[in-house]
């Protein structure tokens, strides 16, 4: 005699009502069971990915890493097709170019370690008007920056002068974040900002100047 024949046969009756009600969403519940599995088997794998550090907020040009603008993500090898290798600790460093969220933070994206600001000079990024002049700078040079009116009117003026160069436009291939660059329009491919080292005064004026004025640089050392 199983359980079910110990019942009072009122409770077998029961039981046998509520296994009929219920039969419609077990049956249901099954199905959906049988189908989670079968799209399981048929998913495909998670793509191979690496832990990368990478920018936590967008970072402007010339800004020094703190801890919290660094974090350690995976990154899906397939959006990083030459995954760099691990270099120093980027906190504390200096960046060369600005940086967007989720960007990994490759060794090409810093200032060199031995293009330190003189003391008493400040970093400042700065878009020059002519790409093949900013082409050419290279960290360690020294410029004079002239500020033109972008229309007739003003007279040129320099808004820096014997500035060291501390990174060049082609620091590194990285996408820019945009905003507070400093340097007039020019035009829909401008050339990349150039890091350089002045004095407190000189940053306001170049900030000032690349309101409405066209920048160039003077190459003199």
């Amino acid at each position: 005699m199983d359980l079910a024949d110990r019942l009072p046969a009122t409770a077998r009756r029961r039981l046998r009502v509520l296994g009929w009600r219920a039969r419609r969403p077990l049956a249901a519940l099954c199905a959906g069971l049988a189908v989670l599995l079968v799209v399981e088997r048929v998913r495909p794998p998670d793509p191979p990915t690496r832990t990368l550090t990478v920018a936590a907020r967008d970072l402007a040009a010339g800004a020094t890493l703190g801890d919290d603008d660094v974090a350690l993500r995976p990154v899906p090898l397939a959006d990083v097709p030459a995954v760099p290798d691990e270099g120093p600790d980027p906190v504390g460093r200096r960046l060369a170019v600005p940086v967007p969220a989720g960007l990994v933070l490759a060794p090409g994206l810093f200032v060199a370690e031995d293009a330190a600001p003189p003391d008493g000079t400040v970093v400042v990024p700065v878009r020059f008007a002519d790409a093949g002049v900013a082409g050419v700078l290279r960290p360690g040079m020294r410029v004079d920056v002239v500020a033109a009116a972008a229309h007739d009117g003003a007279e040129p003026e320099f808004v820096a002068r014997a500035a060291t160069v501390l990174a060049g436009p082609d620091a590194a291939d990285a996408p820019d974040a945009g905003g507070g660059l400093l340097g007039g329009d020019a035009g829909p491919d401008p050339p990349g900002p150039v890091l350089l080292a002045v004095t407190p005064e000189e940053s306001v004026q170049l900030g000032g100047a690349a309101a409405s004025r066209v920048l160039s640089a003077v190459i003199v050392g």
